[in-house]
């Protein structure tokens, strides 16, 4: 038996997977704990799993950002809104998280650390002289940078951009700007933290330092590289983990109409009528039905016009409902992306915040959807792509070919060998810097 601890930052898209994950863990004899939002806490317990909260300081409830961080609801989705989020929620925080992390070492005596790959609070700890071998999940797109990287890695294909040019014609002065106010947000955190400023971007270092980089994609979705790390392996995405009540069966099961799935995710979701509302008026007249879920947001604001053809849910199972859609409408978060493809429905994606032009442009390149190119689509913007993918059967073929190749993939058995090979002393590899089997965590603190 393992004692295994996981950290995630406390939003749904990046608690849940980990949760999918410690539940399989545990069922396998394991002893986990999770250390995330105090917000999680129930949900993390009754999956059997042991819980420690963050402290009220830097514990964000996401469902009210702008409150917290009142500047975000000033800015537009987008590059700028982005560097906000990564200096004020991911880098400031991490001089806390690390201490917290490291005591939260010792208390479980972990042999090995899980995190996601935004828990940037373990970048001190992958330049300790002695630490346990640390496990990174991908719940966003693959972020190891290239010469037209941002926030999130690459947004063209890398195999696409041309050898001559260069970084300063790719991104844009404005852009550059913010990338190196973020970096030395990070660089600022790590020296408050006792260490030194990064040498790399900091998802860079992240990537290179820990000892596995476990992406919840395949290259079927993801870009094929030759310049990653040896620690990056695509497993494949999780099940489902979306956490919903059985829908009624609103609709006769035989009605033949396509169904098309809506979502804004569980964090871009204050404004229902950036996406929600102007699909639900865009497809009132075509023949299909259509469900919508909130993410937990009050289904009120839409009742009252609710077109016929329509239903509107605060949360959705994806068992029930994605293996009968016809085409999922998101505003491009990367788990709904592969949640779509792993039942091989195809994409139209309307997003331009957080990691979501990185997911679209994935998409695109996929061939297994269509990008609007902006958080807001006009009505018509989303009528059209809709009829587009129905009548043209080669986006369903794509995510098909996607689905068959993620089923060939199981993500939980290929991280259990991970953690097997990882967590066992005599199996563990030394990395430069050192790595300990996790018995002996009093040497932890730089």
């Amino acid at each position: 038996m393992a004692h295994i601890l996981m950290a995630a930052m406390a939003t749904p898209g990046h608690v849940y997977p980990l949760l999918t994950i410690a539940r399989y863990l545990v069922e396998q004899g394991n002893d986990v704990t999770l250390f995330s939002g105090a917000l999680f806490r129930e949900q993390v317990e009754a999956a059997g799993v042991g819980f420690i909260p963050f402290s009220d300081d830097i514990d964000f409830d996401y469902r009210h950002l702008e409150q917290h961080f009142p500047q975000r609801a000033m800015l537009p989705p987008g590059n700028a809104q982005m560097a906000l989020a990564l200096k004020d929620f991911f880098a400031a925080p991490i001089p806390l998280l690390d201490s917290q992390l490291r005591d939260a070492l010792a208390k479980t005596r972990a042999d090995l650390l899980i995190v996601e790959n935004c828990f940037y609070g373990v970048l001190p700890l992958l330049f300790s002289k002695e630490r346990p071998p640390v496990i990174v999940i991908g719940v966003t797109p693959l972020s190891y940078s290239t010469r037209d990287s941002v926030f999130y890695g690459p947004r063209i294909p890398p195999k696409l951009l041309p050898p001559d040019l260069s970084h300063e014609q790719l991104v844009d002065e404005e852009t550059r700007g913010l990338m190196s106010e973020v970096q030395h947000a990070f660089n600022h955190a790590m020296v408050q933290s006792g260490g030194k400023p990064l040498e790399q971007p900091f998802m860079d270092t992240l990537i290179g330092r820990c000892d596995r980089f476990l992406q919840l994609s395949t290259t079927e979705l993801e870009y094929q590289r030759d310049d990653l790390p040896p620690s990056v392996r695509f497993i494949g995405p999780l099940s489902h983990h979306a956490a919903a009540e059985r829908v009624p069966q609103w609709w006769a099961p035989d009605d033949k109409r396509p169904l098309i799935i809506v979502s804004q995710g569980t964090l871009a979701n204050v404004d229902l009528q950036q996406l929600i509302g102007p699909t639900l008026r865009a497809l009132a007249d075509l023949p299909v039905r259509v469900l919508a879920t909130t993410g937990g947001r009050s289904v009120d604001s839409l009742q009252a016009s609710l077109p016929e053809n329509a239903r509107v849910v605060s949360f959705l199972s994806y068992d029930d409902w994605l293996p009968r859609a016809s085409i999922v409408i998101s505003n491009g978060g990367y788990g709904s992306i592969n949640a779509a493809l792993k039942d091989g429905v195809p994409l139209i994606v309307a997003g331009v915040g957080e990691d979501k032009q990185e997911g679209a442009a994935r998409v695109v390149f996929a061939k297994c959807g269509i990008n609007l190119q902006t958080s807001t689509p006009s009505e018509q913007q989303i009528k059209l792509s809709v009829i587009e993918i129905l009548e043209d059967p080669g986006y369903l073929q794509r995510a098909r070919w996607i689905q068959a190749d993620y089923a060939s993939h199981d993500a939980l058995a290929l991280i259990k060998a991970e953690v097997n090979a990882l967590s066992l002393p005599n199996e563990c590899p030394l990395k430069e810097g050192g790595i300990t089997s996790g018995k002996d965590v009093s040497l932890l603190r730089v």
